[in-house]
């Protein structure tokens, strides 16, 4: 089970990172399969239709989570997740 500094996450065994779709759909958004989400929110016991109010936390940590675990078993760099990794991340 990959985990992150504040973070323990399950993933869905069977799928790699690339599942996720992970695209840009504009300058300041991405898109991704959220039927993978929805599996991942289900294993991990949260509630999807309340992950959906409010996407970018949970979105974040699977993508977080799940691209250091993709890389450390040597997985070839995303070159989307390498862009989001450099972009100032905005302080609430």
């Amino acid at each position: 089970m990959p985990t992150d500094a504040l973070l323990t996450l399950k993933l869905p065994e069977g799928y790699a990172f690339a599942d996720l779709k992970l695209r840009r759909c504009a300058d300041d958004a991405i898109d991704l399969d959220m039927d993978l989400v929805k599996l991942i929110c289900h294993i991990n016991g949260l509630d999807f239709d309340k992950v959906c109010q409010n996407p970018g936390p949970v979105v974040t940590s699977i993508l977080t989570v799940w691209y250091k675990s993709h890389l450390a078993q040597g997985g070839q760099q995303d070159a989307l997740m390498e862009q989001l990794k450099q972009q100032p991340r905005p302080l609430n």
